[in-house]
């Protein structure tokens, strides 16, 4: 499986994407046939304190499941986003 991380404007950029891919491991033990993920990592501008917003994409055999999650903290928003993932992946393998 193919895992794309891009990360802007946040520090720890190695660090964050050690985190999404232990989290997306975790996702394949829901449902085995994610076939890749994206995922986008950024600072919010404008805003103070900065929050960071993740958007995540999963391909899976015949649709695309997206989450977007926002926090002051990277690894909280993955955290949130990767949670609503992991019920969308419940839901879907439920109805094939």
């Amino acid at each position: 499986m193919k895992v794309s991380v891009n990360v802007i404007d946040v520090n720890d950029a190695d660090k964050l994407k050690a985190h999404v891919e232990r989290r997306v491991e975790k996702l394949k033990s829901v449902y085995d046939e994610i076939l890749s993920a994206d995922v986008i990592i950024k600072k919010n501008k404008g805003m103070d304190p900065s929050p960071k917003t993740v958007e995540m994409k999963i391909h899976v055999a015949g649709t695309d499941l997206f989450a977007s999650k926002e926090s002051n903290v990277s690894e909280e928003a993955i955290d949130l986003a990767f949670e609503a993932l992991n019920r969308q992946l419940i839901k879907f393998k439920e109805t094939r």
